[in-house]
C-alpha cells in the first residue's frame, strides 16, 4: 500500500475522479464498439403459422434454426436477444403434406424477415426443417367394458350389471392411428385389485395423440367377496343290478365350490351326484359321477374324481 502512495499521491482522496475517469473511457469505447458491424452465428426462433384445429402435430416442430447474421453491435445484440428477438413466421399452406423445409426454400423468406429487422443473413446453416403433420380425425364409437378385464381383488367378483353414464364418446386423433380404431374404445381402470362396490369416472385407453370428448365416464358396478369351499358328497349308485356283486369303490366324492361370503349356508343335501352303471368305461370299469343338481347359489363346482373304479361288491362275497 506504501508503494501506491508513492506512486500516486493523492490517489486515496481522488478515488471518486479516477473512477469516473475509467467509466467514461470504457462507455466510449463500448459506444465506439457497438456502432461498428459485426457477424454472429446464433440460433434465431422461428414459428410455423398454420391452422390448427383440424390437424395433429406428430413430432415437435423446430423452435430455432441457426444463422449467421451481420448487422450493426446494438441492433444484432437488441434483435438476437431471446427476449427481444422477433421470431421468423413460416407459413404452411397445406401442413399436411408438406413433409420438410430445405436451406434453399428458405433462404428468400429468411432474407425478407430478418431484413425489416435491420439484420443481414449471412448463412443457413440448418440443412432441413422436417415438418410431421397428419389430418385429424374424428370418430363416434361406442365404449365398450370388458367384465374380465375389470382388475378385481383375489375372491372378489361382480354381483350385478355394469352401469355407465356414457354409451358412446367422441374419438380424435392423426389420420394413420384413426384408420386402426373402427370398432369399440376400452376404458381404462387407474385402480388396482377393487375389492369393493363401485361408483367413479374412469377414462379411457387410448393411443398417444388420441383425444375423447368426453374425457371420461362414470361407472358402477356392485362386487362381492366369493369364498372357495368344499364338501364331501355320498355317490348314489344308479340302474345298478340288484343282485349285483359289483360296487363303488369310492363311495363318496369331494365337491369344490365357490359362493358368495354372506350365502355360505350349504350342507350335504343341496347337492347330489351319481354314478350310472349304464354309462361304465368297459375298458377299465369306471363310471364317471354326474352332478345331478346343487345348491343355486353354488359356483364353479368341480367333482375330485373325473372316474369312480367299479369293483366286486365285497358284501355279497
Amino acid at each position: 500500500m506504501g508503494i501506491f502512495r508513492f506512486f500516486l499521491p493523492g490517489l486515496k482522496e481522488n478515488w471518486k475522479v479516477v473512477t469516473l475517469s475509467i467509466l467514461g473511457a470504457t462507455t466510449f469505447w463500448l459506444f465506439n464498439a457497438m456502432n461498428k458491424s459485426y457477424e454472429t452465428r446464433v440460433d434465431y426462433p422461428l414459428t410455423f403459422v398454420f391452422e390448427q384445429d383440424s390437424v395433429v402435430i406428430m413430432k415437435p416442430l423446430a423452435t430455432t434454426i441457426n444463422l449467421d447474421l451481420t448487422s450493426g453491435g446494438w441492433n444484432l445484440m437488441r434483435r438476437t436477444m431471446k427476449a427481444n428477438a422477433v421470431p421468423i413466421e413460416i407459413q404452411l399452406d397445406n401442413p399436411t403434406v408438406i413433409k420438410y423445409l430445405t436451406r434453399s426454400s428458405l433462404i428468400p423468406l429468411l432474407s425478407d424477415q430478418l431484413g425489416r429487422n435491420g439484420l443481414e443473413l449471412g448463412y443457413v446453416f440448418t440443412d432441413t426443417l422436417f415438418v410431421d403433420i397428419e389430418p385429424k380425425i374424428f370418430k363416434q364409437l361406442p365404449i365398450m367394458i370388458d367384465s374380465l378385464a375389470i382388475p378385481l381383488g383375489r375372491g372378489y367378483r361382480l354381483v350385478g350389471p355394469i352401469e355407465q353414464q356414457h354409451d358412446s364418446v367422441l374419438v380424435s386423433g392423426p389420420e394413420s392411428i384413426m384408420k386402426r380404431v373402427n370398432k369399440s374404445i376400452k376404458v381404462r381402470f387407474s385402480d388396482k385389485e377393487i375389492d369393493g362396490n363401485f361408483n367413479d369416472e374412469i377414462g379411457f385407453e387410448l393411443e398417444s395423440k388420441m383425444k375423447a370428448e368426453p374425457k371420461e365416464t362414470k361407472v358402477q358396478f356392485l362386487v362381492s367377496r366369493f369364498l372357495a369351499k368344499e364338501i364331501t358328497i355320498a355317490v348314489e349308485p344308479l340302474n345298478f343290478p340288484e343282485d349285483s356283486t359289483v360296487a363303488l369303490q369310492q363311495p363318496e366324492v369331494v365337491l369344490y365350490y365357490t359362493i358368495k361370503e354372506d350365502e355360505d349356508d350349504v350342507n350335504a343335501s343341496d347337492f347330489s351326484v351319481v354314478a350310472d352303471y349304464a354309462l361304465m368305461h368297459t375298458s377299465d370299469s369306471t363310471i364317471s359321477p354326474l352332478l345331478m343338481y346343487a345348491h343355486e347359489k353354488a359356483l364353479d363346482i368341480v367333482l375330485s374324481n373325473e372316474r369312480i373304479k367299479v369293483i366286486s361288491n365285497p358284501e355279497r362275497k
